[in-house]
């Protein structure tokens, strides 16, 4: 029962959001009138925001929603008038994709956060929705919720309520009547869940239903300027499974100064029969317009927003931040700490950016590329890295630079990062090394355990950049000595043990790192010459670096490894392969 209870709920309020069951949606079709003096602004440019506030439910499992929704006229006809509209309403997260989902201890659905960037509404004066234009984030739930302000004003065929009066000349209120029918249809999802919505275009229908809806409005004599619009409203739909209904009021007052409502409330009570038994939801919406100082309040918000974003930082904030993304830090607080940096203008601040690449580094895969893109905001000669390290941190997309390719899986290991060749796209994307096979098979997986393991040759993947750090436990094996076999000697006394041998040592490939310490790169020690360390990467690349760019740590340890391969010279060693 509960299931089935869930899979109603979702439809109707998803219905009561999509328009199906609020005043000014699509079905309302008044005609409009050239000489009825109430009519929707059209001063180009004239602009009014709503606030927002939606409850499913009473009590402890009730769900509210506040939000904002704006109207911007943007061009007006006598037979249209357009307007853009923004707006976002805040819910609660779902890992779900759709905009509903049920809740584990209510039967009540809940809904996620949605922000609509900008639509397109073209009305008529009275307003009937002509057009309805949206972006991808309004095609669901802000697709209507975004007409929610637009009830339809009195038609010229609106009856007198006292027609006696009105023959008299009185000022009454006036009243007319809407009904449509609605095809319901039931949607299967690919997530498990079976949302209900109403009538889309190619959509996979599994149970159609029609359902007959009615509307009832009362519009008042104005008074100060202000016309008070009431309506009742009714739907029916015997024949879904199970049977619903809806019914419910509103009440909404119209400013015939400036063309637009001050306030509008919108009652419904949700009916589903199941099993026997009646279950009633109730659903609250209203909207209020923000007052002149309001919006004064937003503005001046917003200009010290921007100072914000532009001053300089001091010494204090810099050091705070630096303390939120230290290790000792929650990911909470350093990932608090990100986004103000992210929220200011970029700028350079070498000493931010190795905070945040450090950060990023000791981060889990899925946290990384936040990070890093922020590093790459605060040091220009870092961008590169961070750009790299980003896209082999993600598991998702293409990655943009690659190395060389892949030859032989003997020299790969579990856990190694990889770029993998895209099957159904071009380019690479980034993955990781879970098993090694013969014939040059390897299987991998996306970075950070997307997607399933794919076994693959060698011939599809290739290194990343020098950039990218590998983990740390996937370093290769230390390489074979290459030296020849130690000459056997004829004399009858026992050859004595060899003290160990530095050229094994030598043979790790170990963490190099310059003195500024931004740069790191895993190789084996091959040879100093001429005040420069030669070294070879794990993908087998020949790399120098001057011995007085690196760390004193590094250089000491390169200078030991010189003295003891001179003191160790063996005329034997294979010199050539």
């Amino acid at each position: 029962m509960t299931h089935r209870l869930n899979g109603s709920l979702t439809f109707l309020v998803g219905m009561l959001l999509f328009g199906v069951a609020v005043p000014g949606s699509l079905l309302v079709s008044a005609s409009a009138s050239a000489a009825e003096p109430v009519r929707f602004s059209s001063k180009v440019g004239e602009t009014v925001t709503y606030k927002i506030n939606i409850q499913i439910g009473i009590g402890k499992d009730a769900g509210k929603y506040p939000g904002t929704l704006t109207y911007q006229v943007k061009s007006a006809t006598p037979e249209l008038i357009q307007l853009n509209v923004t707006g976002h309403l805040e819910g609660t997260y779902s890992r779900s994709s759709s905009f509903f989902r049920s809740s584990n201890d209510s039967p009540l659905p809940t809904l996620e956060s949605v922000s609509c960037r900008g639509a397109l509404l073209g009305i008529t004066p009275l307003g009937s929705v002509e057009v309805a234009q949206r972006d991808e984030m309004m095609g669901l739930l802000l697709g209507t919720l975004g007409q929610l302000a637009i009830v339809p004003l009195p038609p010229a065929n609106a009856i007198p309520v006292n027609q006696r009066a009105a023959d008299n000349g009185a000022d009454v209120a006036v009243t007319w009547n809407e009904s449509d029918t609605t095809t319901i249809a039931r949607v299967s999802s690919p997530f498990g869940m079976t949302p209900l919505f109403a009538s889309h275009a190619g959509l996979n229908n599994k149970k159609l239903s029609i359902a007959t809806e009615k509307w009832k409005y009362v519009a008042h004599p104005a008074v100060r300027n202000r016309m008070k619009i009431d309506h009742q409203y009714e739907l029916s739909a015997p024949e879904s499974d199970p049977p619903l209904k809806m019914q419910g009021e509103g009440i909404a007052f119209f400013n015939l100064d400036d063309g637009f409502y001050e306030q509008l409330q919108i009652n419904r009570v949700i009916f589903q029969v199941d099993d026997g038994v009646e279950i009633k939801v109730p659903v609250s919406i209203s909207l209020v317009r923000e007052t002149q100082q309001e919006r004064n309040a937003k503005i001046a918000a917003a200009k010290e927003a921007e100072l914000k974003r532009t001053r300089p930082f001091t010494d204090a904030e810099r050091k705070e931040w630096i303390k939120a993304l230290g290790p000792e830090s929650s990911f909470t607080i350093a990932h608090r700490a990100m986004m103000e940096l992210n929220s200011r203008n970029q700028r350079q601040d070498p000493e931010l950016a190795q905070a945040l690449l450090q950060r990023a580094e000791m981060s889990k895969d899925n946290r990384k590329s936040s990070f890093y893109s922020a590093a790459a905001r605060y040091d220009e000669s870092l961008k590169q890295m961070a750009e790299d390290r980003r896209d082999y941190s993600r598991g998702i997309g293409t990655v943009k630079r690659t190395g060389g390719p892949v030859t032989t899986a003997s020299r790969l290991v579990v856990g190694q990062i990889l770029a993998k060749s895209r099957e159904r796209f071009s380019g690479y994307e980034a993955v990781e090394v879970k098993e090694i096979h013969a014939r040059n098979e390897v299987s991998v997986q996306s970075v950070g355990g997307h997607g399933r393991v794919e076994r693959v040759n060698v011939s599809m993947l290739r290194y990343p950049p020098d950039t990218v750090q590998q983990p740390v436990d996937t370093r290769p094996a230390p390489r074979t000595r290459r030296v020849a076999p130690k000459p056997k000697v004829a004399i009858d006394e026992p050859d004595e043990m060899d003290d160990e041998d530095p050229q094994a040592e030598m043979d790790v490939i170990r963490t190099w790192t310059d003195k500024t310490g931004k740069f790191k790169i895993e190789a084996s020690f091959l040879a100093v010459k001429d005040g420069k360390l030669r070294l070879k990467s794990a993908d087998n690349k020949t790399i120098e670096v001057p011995v007085t760019a690196l760390s004193k740590k590094d250089a000491d340890l390169a200078e030991r490894f010189q003295k003891e391969s001179e003191a160790a010279a063996n005329p034997f060693q294979v010199v050539t392969e």
